[in-house]
């Protein structure tokens, strides 16, 4: 069917499938948010279109290895710790 057959042809080209790749849009898309000092975690997750806060703190830490607290602590506190860049530099190409 047309819709099995673009999922594989994503997934060969990207070696992602659909889902993670847009999954990874919106954490990525996230980083500058966390970035300001009054954005609501829970608001966020909402908006970038998760389920939940909860929902959101996970799939955070699965593709940025930290929780989105963690990340901003860092940025906040200027430490030598992940940037934006380094971070969407694991993201699949395109992914910016």
């Amino acid at each position: 069917s047309a819709p099995s057959h673009l999922c594989r042809l994503f997934k060969e080209h990207t070696g992602l499938s659909i889902h993670r790749y847009l999954t990874r849009l919106r954490l990525t898309a996230s980083l500058e948010e966390l970035m300001k000092p009054d954005t609501s975690l829970a608001d966020l997750a909402l908006e970038l279109g998760f389920a939940s806060q909860s929902h959101f703190t996970s799939a955070f830490g699965r593709e940025f290895g930290m929780p989105p607290t963690h990340f901003r602590r860092l940025i906040r506190s200027g430490t030598q710790g992940p940037t934006r860049k380094n971070l969407t530099d694991r993201v699949a190409p395109g992914v910016r």
